[in-house]
């Protein structure tokens, strides 16, 4: 069974991201109640400093997910909403590869389409076992991709 997690270094990052923007948030909103000086300039940040850190923190909460492979189905499991997703190899529509070239390696991202409209995404900066999950699609679904 291939287990497909997040990886801690993209969760770091993330975290720390959202401290230091909820931080700055914080200071603003501080100082916009304290201070009169550049208060135009303090009352339009603090809105979209809030914005900004809240729209990382709903992709950041909805993108984990551990996703297992093997016995021909693929589960996938959303620990912050306690959803579970079970998908048999045979109700798998398609999946695609993407790759982009960037400047530091290829981003790399399968799509497996399990419904007409659902998708389930991993990619290879974000999810550990992500080569191990192309192999198992391409030996059990190739025919779909």
């Amino acid at each position: 069974m291939i287990v497909s997690k997040p990886k801690t270094q993209t969760l770091t990052a993330l975290t720390i991201f959202l401290v230091l923007c909820f931080a700055s948030f914080f200071l603003l909103l501080n100082s916009l109640l304290k201070e009169p000086s550049y208060f135009i300039v303090k009352l339009i940040l603090t809105p979209i400093v809030l914005v900004i850190g809240l729209l990382v923190l709903g992709k950041l909460l909805g993108a984990i997910k551990v996703v297992k492979v093997g016995d021909n189905k693929i589960e996938a499991f959303y620990p912050i909403s306690r959803m579970r997703t079970t998908i048999s190899v045979p109700n798998i529509l398609g999946w695609h590869e993407e790759v982009v070239k960037t400047k530091n390696g290829d981003f790399r991202e399968v799509k497996i389409l399990y419904t007409k409209k659902k998708i389930l995404k991993l990619s290879n900066r974000e999810n550990t076992e992500y080569e191990a999950v192309v192999k198992y699609l391409k030996k059990k679904v190739k025919f779909k991709k």
